[in-house]
């Protein structure tokens, strides 16, 4: 996704190119992630920019979810990108079954640093979930001057192929 990812995830929108990267995350309901586990048909469609030259305009994923203790491992079945998202438990401030996440990625070259910025944000009702992902790409000199800010907002919604979508047995 350096042309967006997550499309979360997720992606877009999780065509993460962090591979191995953890980021941080909030929850607000038991056992967050687990709710979230299992191989997900993703689509995402840009809602707002300030550059549709640069960002696709439609994006379809296959995203593979599982995790460990407070870690989802988002796998990328088209793109092979990995990346996990550990959740942190002293942001559970927000309700229903919503996950949402800030990744921020700062890359150099000879001329230009590039910081990216994504937040996904989505809520899961059974076997679908619906949101949003933020991108943000800022270019600068190397001396600090800025060269351009980018901006997208994708509309983003999954839909459960594989995986149980209840693991508390109810």
């Amino acid at each position: 996704m350096i042309k967006i990812i997550f499309t979360l995830f997720f992606i877009v929108i999780f065509q993460f190119q962090a591979f191995g990267e953890t980021l941080r995350a909030s929850a607000s309901f038991d056992e967050p992630i687990k709710s979230f586990y299992g191989t997900w048909h993703v689509t995402s469609k840009i809602e707002s920019t300030n550059n549709p030259s640069k960002f696709n305009k439609l994006s379809v994923d296959i995203w593979n979810l599982s995790g460990q203790n407070n870690v989802l491992i988002l796998e990328n079945g088209l793109t092979g990108a990995i990346s996990q998202i550990k959740i942190d438990e002293a942001t559970q401030s927000i309700e229903g079954k919503k996950l949402k996440f800030t990744r921020v990625k700062e890359q150099k070259n000879s001329k230009y640093k590039y910081i990216q910025t994504e937040t996904p944000e989505f809520i899961l009702n059974g076997d679908i979930f619906k949101g949003y992902d933020t991108f943000k790409i800022e270019k600068y000199y190397l001396n600090g001057v800025i060269v351009s800010i980018d901006v997208v907002k994708y509309k983003v919604v999954g839909q459960r192929i594989s995986g149980d979508k209840d693991f508390n047995g109810r």
